[in-house]
């Protein structure tokens, strides 16, 4: 008797279906297993090395006030001689608010990553990227003549990521049409006696800098000043921050960008220097005590949920 082919809903005819629809997919089921093996390998290479694929966000101090807005509202109004600007002085019309108090909003919150999706996520919790912009006035200069009556401070905090560090003078300057001048860019060392270490000594990076007017008749000289907390320690290079942030044995990380500048021209860069020396070792202390130190991010990675 002859016998009877397999129906295709038979346990046969299914077996034979599958074997054959796997055979018309085998490059893609082979890739898809080597796929498997070498992400199963990766996470194990990587456990047995204790190395992390993923960073963690560093929660600034508690003392630190961030709103909503991801912009800092803790920092003193004066210190030393120095004060925030009031209201009136550049806006002509007075709203309420000190002028030097500045907020930043829309594209130039997007272009420097602060206030994103997910800082709205975490500043709650006190780990999200945040800002501090503000203008200072020296009560002692009296003349509006002098290039180092007002002076701006940036601040900027980043944790939790690999942000590639792009926000730095030396090229942020020159896209937006200033010559940099080469005489005038190199380091300044700033002793800051109220300070505590590692913050008590810095080296800062100065970058001098010309703008000319719209119609190429005044050049005006102007001078930059900025230096990182990499993990709480001062560190001035940006190119180091970037490699130690995507070092694969740390998972918690944060770096922050202080930038401080006189506002006036300058004629004379060792005169800034100096002025910019007098001015950091009135604000470092402040400004330090925004950002977790060493000894926080050390626990931090010490702990047991820093285990990948």
């Amino acid at each position: 008797m002859k016998a009877t082919e397999p129906s295709p809903a038979s346990p046969a005819g299914s077996r034979g279906a599958v074997w054959r629809a796997c055979w018309r997919e085998r490059h893609f089921l082979a890739a898809a297993g080597i796929l498997a093996v070498a992400t199963i390998g990766w996470d194990w290479t990587m456990a047995a090395l204790g190395w992390v694929t993923r960073k963690e966000a560093v929660p600034w101090p508690n003392a630190v006030l961030v709103d909503t807005q991801c912009r800092v509202i803790s920092f003193p109004d004066r210190l030393g001689p120095y004060e925030l600007v009031g209201d009136g002085v550049f806006d002509k019309a007075p709203d309420g608010r000190p002028d030097g108090d500045v907020v930043l909003t829309g594209d130039v919150l997007e272009s420097l990553k602060i206030n994103t999706a997910l800082d709205q996520m975490r500043v709650g919790e006190r780990r999200s990227n945040w800002y501090l912009t503000r203008i200072y006035r020296d009560t002692r200069l009296e003349s509006s003549y002098s290039p180092f009556r007002q002076w701006r401070l940036e601040v900027h905090y980043y944790t939790g990521g690999l942000d590639k560090v792009p926000h730095v003078p030396d090229r942020c300057l020159v896209a937006g049409g200033a010559t940099l001048l080469p005489s005038w860019s190199g380091e300044l060392k700033v002793a800051v006696p109220a300070g505590t270490a590692p913050w008590d000594h810095l080296t800062i990076n100065r970058v001098g800098y010309e703008m000319t007017d719209r119609i190429g008749l005044s050049v005006r000289r102007y001078a930059q000043y900025y230096v990182f907390s990499l993990n709480g320690e001062p560190e001035g290079s940006w190119m180091m921050v970037r490699l130690k942030l995507g070092d694969p044995r740390t998972r918690y990380c944060y770096f922050a960008k202080v930038q401080v500048a006189p506002l006036g021209e300058i004629t004379d860069v060792d005169e800034a220097d100096k002025a910019v020396h007098d001015f950091l070792a009135v604000f470092m202390p402040a400004v330090a005590a925004l950002l977790p130190m060493p000894a926080d991010v050390r626990a931090l990675n010490a702990s047991p949920s820093s285990g990948s």
